[in-house]
């Protein structure tokens, strides 16, 4: 019996990416953002800046990766159970030049996976083989609802809080309660 595959993306549901990003964008443009300020997908709008200048930011957080915090403690420990019953990658849109910081993120965080897949953009992700995938993009669930088979788990963020149920998408507040999610998904298809 094959191993279920489960795509787990990095920014936001792995590393809290976006609390470096507040530093950075606050320092620049003298304001007071706070992850909680982001309670919509394009954060470059909510901080009124370009989305260029919002992707550099985003890399410049990845180059100073030892700062980068997990989403939650015992991260390692969480994702673990996961490869308890399943192959698990991390898929990430990460730009080529990051690729290096997230690898020594996880390792550093101790978080075991399977492979790691850049793909280069984060709807690209849909397109891949995956049973479930773990991600915070409404974007990504909205693509992977209209799937016939597209079964995935949003991990719950200030910028997807407002997003609707969908077909085949569950929702996690936290990673303790992601594999058991993942268990009752793969065991149905």
């Amino acid at each position: 019996m094959r191993l279920p595959r489960i795509a787990v993306d990095l920014d936001g549901v792995l590393a809290n990416t976006m609390e470096v990003c507040c530093k950075i964008i606050n320092m620049r443009h003298s304001t007071h953002f706070k992850v909680s300020s982001f309670n919509r997908w394009k954060a470059w709008e909510t901080a009124n800046i370009s989305k260029d200048e919002f992707f550099r930011i985003l890399d410049e957080a990845w180059f100073e990766w030892r700062s980068l915090p997990p989403t939650e403690e015992r991260l390692a420990e969480k994702v673990g159970k996961l490869l308890e019953f399943s192959k698990v990658d991390i898929v990430t849109g990460r730009s080529p030049e990051t690729v290096a910081s997230a690898k020594s993120w996880l390792k550093t965080q101790e978080i075991k996976f399977n492979r790691f897949v850049r793909t280069n953009s984060g709807t690209e992700k849909v397109d891949l083989n995956y049973d479930v995938f773990i991600d915070d993009s409404p974007e990504v669930m909205s693509a992977l609802s209209s799937k016939p088979n597209g079964h995935a788990i949003l991990y719950t963020q200030p910028w997807n809080r407002e997003i609707q149920e969908m077909p085949r998408i569950l929702r996690a507040n936290s990673w303790d309660k992601i594999p058991e999610l993942v268990r009752g998904m793969v065991n149905f298809h």
